[in-house]
């Protein structure tokens, strides 16, 4: 009965070693899927970059369709304070890595920089023929063309510490 029992047990751990799959399902942590989904996020946009570049429009025609594209989801009814909130949220979840700070704040105007914002890029020359400058000329055309739908004007600015940005209130015409 034990050489039975035995040949059993010994022949249930081969068949396991056999059942095992090449494949498994990833189970990042909720940090590392907010990471990685941070990365994919931004090549998207160098995707998009790329894309439309095939197709002789440039870095800013990409960044305005862009930004037009933003308006119309954008909750209108905000307002500039909705703007600044909306766009300081987009911001951090570019920088998974990184930090938006902000450094001056008034009633109508902000200033925050933005650091660590796709480091992969800017250390790494070119991703999808897109470069980090081009990047960066995207979210300018892209957050100016939906800052003047607000009467709100984006500015930025790349700095050893990261990316200034400003956003000020116009007053009405």
């Amino acid at each position: 009965m034990k050489r039975v029992v035995y040949i059993l047990c010994i022949s249930l751990f081969v068949l396991q070693g056999y059942s095992q799959t090449k494949y498994s399902v990833p189970r990042p942590t909720d940090i590392q899927k907010y990471q990685l989904a941070a990365i994919q996020l931004n090549s998207s946009y160098l995707i998009q970059i790329s894309y439309a570049r095939s197709h002789n429009n440039t870095v800013e025609e990409v960044g305005r369709f862009f930004g037009d594209q933003l308006a119309t989801t954008w909750n209108s009814t905000g307002g500039f304070d909705g703007l600044v909130q909306g766009v300081l949220y987009m911001m951090v979840t570019l920088v998974p890595y990184g930090s938006v700070d902000i450094i001056v704040q008034s009633s109508d105007s902000v200033v925050c920089v933005v650091s660590g914002l796709f480091p992969e890029l800017k250390e790494g020359g070119a991703v999808y023929g897109v470069t980090y400058q081009e990047y960066l000329r995207f979210w300018n055309a892209a957050l100016s063309r939906l800052s003047e739908k607000f009467g709100a004007e984006y500015i930025q600015k790349d700095t050893d510490d990261g990316l200034k940005v400003t956003i000020r209130n116009k007053p009405p015409t």
